[in-house]
């Protein structure tokens, strides 16, 4: 489909594998430079120069694939165990019917984890539920501008100029908006190079690793103003889309609890469980699949560009130098994929297929997170968290099913009072269920 003098949607996962290939000849659109979460330089997530990408790419990933000193698992395992005290203390309903907006607190979990992650200190936003450096705020109003300029060139353009940047740029020293969140990654990064023993891995984090694979202090600059922004955002719109239709169908939900409570009874779940065992769980992998179809991390964007002499996609001539935007909506909901019934969340898709069905379902839902050389780094960490969030100790149930949240949708989900009523599992289940 045409969407622009020069930009074509499409939904086809063939065609998806065909552009993102690791073999591929397609390089990314100016359209990535819209997404400088730092405007003055690129981070692996903007570049769009192919051969400095794969360079940076190659230099970070370890640090993403659980590789090094960066122990991912510790990590989520320390700020899920701060999430659980924060329900059980503050929002287990007695006679108040106290009631958690999952959606806020998930998010306070996510700039923590990926803080603490990033540069071996979380902001402590989850625990005093408070947005400590404004970063949500900053969030939620960047977005809908962001979301909106990138789409049209002319606008795009002009916005990340070296005229308009220079005139009205966000700056390290401003007291609010994107100026203050990039004056804190700064003084960060800024914080560890001046430390005396650089090469020790004293934190254990991402910042630790960049520095040994030998980034520069700038070049730590622009890829933790990225992760904060992309890992944390990401994430949280899966886990809220995966809550959401979980607790919407309760014979799904009925399921997946009995499945955990078999395998706490046979000794086969830790407290909190590992990423190794959630993976034998085939319910729980089906549940977070289903989910994350039905809800993705972004709606479209991250266009590529058609290489030189032009290509064929679906039968047509496409001429060198348009942009191809993905439909990640409508790919996830293609009933030529998923089946008929591709609108309605129903996890015993991935489980009623053979073998080689099931393995072509979950690789095109893996495509929320990019294929080939443009898979998303922290693709690692989003499953990680994923296998772990829905854990053990809570029952959750929507507060208002009429309304159960608000959803704006640009290139990606912004989403807020998303309000539930919890309460603690009784004596003879509390060791069976998922919930957080």
């Amino acid at each position: 489909m045409r969407i622009g003098p020069n930009e074509v949607l499409v939904y086809n996962p063939e065609i998806l594998w065909h552009i993102n290939g690791v073999r591929s000849t397609y390089g990314r659109s100016n359209w990535y430079a819209s997404i400088k979460f730092d405007p003055y330089g690129h981070s692996v997530l903007s570049k769009s120069n192919t051969a400095r990408h794969d360079q940076r790419k190659a230099r970070i990933r370890g640090s993403y694939a659980r590789k090094g000193n960066v122990n991912l698992e510790q990590k989520v395992d320390s700020q899920l165990a701060i999430l659980i005290d924060v329900i059980g203390s503050k929002y287990v309903s007695k006679r108040d019917r106290a009631t958690l907006d999952f959606g806020r607190l998930i998010r306070y979990f996510q700039v923590d984890l990926v803080t603490l992650v990033g540069s071996g200190e979380p902001w402590g936003d989850l625990a005093a539920e408070t947005d400590h450096f404004d970063f949500i705020s900053i969030a939620d109003s960047f977005v809908p501008f962001l979301h909106s300029f990138m789409m049209i060139p002319l606008f795009r353009d002009f916005f990340v100029s070296d005229f308009f940047l220079g005139l009205a740029g966000p700056k390290p020293t401003d007291e609010k908006g994107m100026g203050k969140f990039l004056g804190i990654i700064k003084g960060v990064v800024e914080k560890r190079f001046n430390e005396t023993s650089k090469r020790s891995s004293r934190q254990g984090d991402m910042l630790d690793e960049w520095i040994k694979s030998g980034l520069s202090q700038r070049e730590c600059e622009l890829e933790l103003a990225a992760q904060v922004p992309a890992g944390s955002e990401t994430s949280t719109t899966a886990i809220r889309g995966i809550m959401l239709h979980l607790l919407s169908a309760p014979n799904v939900y009925g399921k997946l609890q009995e499945e955990i409570a078999t395998g706490i009874r046979q000794g086969s779940i830790s407290d909190p469980i590992t990423q190794e065992e959630a993976k034998r769980f085939p319910y729980l992998q089906a549940v977070l699949h289903e989910g994350l179809r039905m809800v993705p991390p972004a709606i479209t964007g991250f266009p590529k560009k058609v290489p030189v002499g032009g290509d064929t996609i679906g039968g047509k001539p496409i001429p060198e130098g348009t942009d191809i935007f993905v439909n990640l909506w409508s790919m996830l909901r293609n009933e030529e994929v998923f089946g008929e019934d591709a609108d309605v969340f129903r996890p015993e898709r991935f489980l009623e297929c053979d073998e080689a069905e099931k393995a072509y379902l979950i690789k095109v839902v893996d495509l929320a997170f990019g294929h080939g050389r443009w898979m998303c780094p922290g693709k690692t960490l989003a499953w990680l968290e994923l296998n772990k969030a829905f854990f053990r100790n809570f029952d959750f149930q929507i507060l208002n099913p009429e309304s159960p949240w608000r959803c704006r949708g640009y290139s990606s989900f912004l989403i807020d009072d998303f309000r539930v009523v919890v309460t603690k599992k009784s004596a003879d289940t509390h060791e069976s269920s998922s919930g957080s």
